[in-house]
């Protein structure tokens, strides 16, 4: 028996997939989106997270992967980095481009619902 909540998660998926094909949706692995997801959600609550927060998210992966996918985030432009203000802590932002990647996969959300 098919259920409206487990209808609209396929509707949701199927809509992704199709999202991620578009030349403007970026390209982020499983890793990254969680990083990403991390980042934005610390900001939006107002306590954004410093790098060394990140690197001890075992739960996400090893030290020297995050590293590598927060630079790869920062070269794709889906973060930026800011320096404290004596320069030796430096936090993680999200950008205008990850704002909009995440109202897209909140369309995406929206759309799926109403089907």
């Amino acid at each position: 028996m098919k259920s409206y909540f487990s209808e609209a998660f396929f509707r949701f998926q199927r809509l992704l997939q199709v999202a991620e094909q578009l030349p403007s949706f970026p390209n982020i692995d499983e890793i990254e989106s969680k990083l990403l997801i991390l980042v934005a959600l610390a900001e939006r609550d107002s306590h954004p997270l410093l790098v060394g927060d990140l690197l001890c998210r075992a739960d996400v992966a090893s030290q020297a992967t995050i590293h590598g996918r927060l630079s790869r985030l920062h070269g794709k432009q889906l973060i930026q980095f800011q320096a404290d203000t004596d320069g030796r802590k430096k936090y993680v932002l999200s950008t205008s481009k990850a704002n909009s990647y995440f109202s897209k996969i909140g369309e995406c959300v929206i759309k799926a619902g109403k089907s």
